[in-house]
């Protein structure tokens, strides 16, 4: 395992290593997908943690995995899996490598993950190093910040790894980073530090105290009393990306007992000259580092363009996800409305709550994974007041290779259960502007849940209001399929073909409130509801509980994904897994529709 060949190593070994290691990742991604940039920029840094310390007895703990290839490949994992279906995770899972010592898909999450495995450790009188590896702006995360400020003590042989890249997913805005990256003691040490070298030969024995020198006056220099408070001894800004340095730096920290935080500056996409020039860009890639295609969030960064046009009191909130949420034509077109809230999902659905409160009509455009981070400011701060917030909630459903940490199946159950949210799922990008209209037209906090991927333009354009909410696709006498949300209404539509009969095709498009009208029309048919959701909580449930409340027997079918984590694998495959395939749902109508 190429973990035991680095143990130890240093120097032109090393730096030969990280080499190998760029250019196999780069590989992959090529091939596969996925992370490119904020994994190029950490190749050193975990050759650096691995050359010093000893995993799996000592445990590293990784903030936001999208930054875990190296390690992955130093585990002795190959890569030309990424992400396909059984094959290796985008993320660190425990389930597949005892190196991986907590799971890891969402930000902030391992200062306290790390606190709390040092106080296991402790408690079961064990001996070993935890390293908290944080980065791509993670340390603003509230959650990280909580952790950190929580208590003035941090236990022993604990280490928080900072990779200050000075970037999110996009372009970082954080004041705390700033302040990081300019302490006006970094530039002291680099003049001195350049004055040294100049002056004096950094080999033999006067070299090695020449360095040690240089390096305790570095952490002097840069003695940063926020962190020294929070109990840690702070040592840095070290570069990044010099092995030397930083196995030097490691060495020194192993050896101390009392609780480290490294600040280790970085550049994302570190050897790709394209990731350096536009890291934001090749963040996450498909195949052959093309951009991903994601019809939804293309026709709603158009339409909000639009519509900001018409209306100067929209404004457009993301958390760190400008360009993934297709809000770059936006940030350009009308800067001073867009909200760049960072990797704090929860200050910028109250942020959201404070501009509506004001005056504004703000739209949060976010991933369904992400928003349910923020599920109680969305009870508490908006729905509670009934704010008028537009959630716009991208890659709802199944997401694809970045797999179970980012399904987006959870919200739509935990929505559901909220007073005074109106919940949306349009069909295909044409009806999204009609949905979006109608939504801002109510004034109340309204959610709109959309998949990743090409979604196709369904054709019949129906407009929403309300005394008609749902649609007619295609008519029939046979069983009814009440299909919700753009996969399912396509999947639906298909599965009409395949299953030769004669079925009505519904789109739902509205969930909260579901259509009643059309709900008592159909009571004595034979009906499927069909989603890419949970099925308990989820559109399906709804459509149960309302004939449940009518006390009225009907004959109803639901389909909807089991209570299960989703491994990755494409969208396609995971559908077919959870048996909600056009196929399935035709075999399912055809067999309803021979029962008496």
């Amino acid at each position: 395992m190429l973990a035991d060949e680095i143990k130890g190593c240093n120097g032109k070994r090393a730096e030969e290593y990280a080499r190998q290691l760029r250019e196999e990742l780069l590989g992959a991604v090529r091939e596969n997908g996925g992370h490119l940039s904020s994994n190029l920029g950490v190749v050193e840094l975990t050759v650096a943690l691995y050359s010093v310390f000893d995993f799996p007895k000592d445990k590293l703990i990784f903030d936001v995995g999208h930054q875990s290839y190296a390690h992955k490949l130093i585990t002795g994992r190959t890569l030309d899996t990424l992400r396909k279906k059984g094959g290796v995770s985008g993320f660190p899972d425990p389930e597949e490598s005892e190196y991986d010592a907590f799971i890891a898909g969402h930000s902030g999450t391992s200062v306290a993950a790390g606190l709390g495995m040092c106080a296991a450790r402790d408690l079961r009188g064990e001996d070993y190093k935890v390293i908290s590896f944080i980065g791509d702006a993670s340390l603003g995360n509230g959650t990280a910040l909580e952790a950190i400020f929580a208590t003035e003590k941090k236990p022993e042989n604990f280490v928080v790894v900072l990779n200050d890249n000075g970037m999110s997913i996009d372009k970082n805005h954080s004041a705390l980073y700033r302040s990081l990256s300019k302490m006006t003691a970094k530039r002291r040490y680099r003049t001195f530090n350049s004055f040294l070298s100049r002056t004096f030969k950094e080999t033999g024995a006067f070299g090695k105290k020449l360095r040690k020198v240089k390096y305790t006056l570095k952490g002097w220099l840069n003695k940063n009393d926020f962190f020294e408070r929070c109990g840690f001894k702070y040592i840095g800004p070290v570069n990044g990306h010099d092995l030397h340095e930083l196995i030097e730096v490691l060495t020194d920290i192993k050896k101390l007992r009392e609780p480290v935080f490294l600040h280790a500056v970085t550049l994302k996409g570190k050897g790709y000259e394209a990731a350096e020039a536009d890291p934001a860009r090749f963040h996450g890639v498909a195949r052959n580092f093309a951009s991903g295609e994601n019809s939804f969030s293309v026709a709603l960064g158009r339409l909000l363009c639009e519509r900001a046009q018409e209306d100067p009191a929209l404004a457009a909130v993301t958390a760190a996800m400008t360009d993934g949420v297709g809000l770059s034509e936006f940030a350009e077109k009308f800067p001073t409305r867009l909200f760049d809230a960072g990797i704090c999902e929860e200050y910028a659905v109250t942020m959201a709550a404070g501009m509506a409160k004001g005056g504004l009509r703000p739209v949060v455009c976010i991933y369904s994974t992400f928003l349910q981070r923020a599920y109680d400011q969305i009870i508490h701060d908006v729905c509670l007041q009934n704010l008028p917030v537009i959630f716009c909630i991208d890659r709802a459903g199944f997401v694809g290779a970045d797999g179970k940490t980012h399904q987006g199946l959870f919200e739509l159950s935990a929505l559901r259960s909220v007073p005074n949210l109106r919940i949306f799922a349009p069909k295909d990008c044409a009806e999204l502007a009609d949905v979006f209209d109608y939504a801002k037209s109510l004034g109340v906090p309204c959610a709109i849940r959309y998949p990743n991927g090409y979604a196709p333009n369904l054709g019949s354009r129906q407009k929403i209001g309300d005394y008609y909410r749902w649609e007619t696709l295609s008519d029939g006498d046979g069983v009814v399929v009440l299909a919700s949300g753009a996969r399912a209404v396509a999947r639906a539509l298909e599965a009409k073909k395949r299953s030769g009969t004669d079925c009505r095709i519904v789109n739902c498009r509205t969930i909260k409130p579901l259509d009643e009208r059309v709900l008592r029309e159909i009571a004595d048919k034979k009906i499927i509801t069909f989603e890419e959701g949970y099925l308990s909580g989820g559109f399906g449930s709804a459509v149960a509980e309302y004939y449940a409340s009518c006390a009225q027997p009907v004959r109803l079918k639901i389909m909807g994904a089991e209570n299960k984590f989703i491994p990755h694998a494409t969208a396609e495959e995971q559908a077919q897994d959870c048996r909600l395939s056009a196929n399935d749902l035709a075999l399912k109508i055809r067999a309803f529709s021979e029962q008496p």
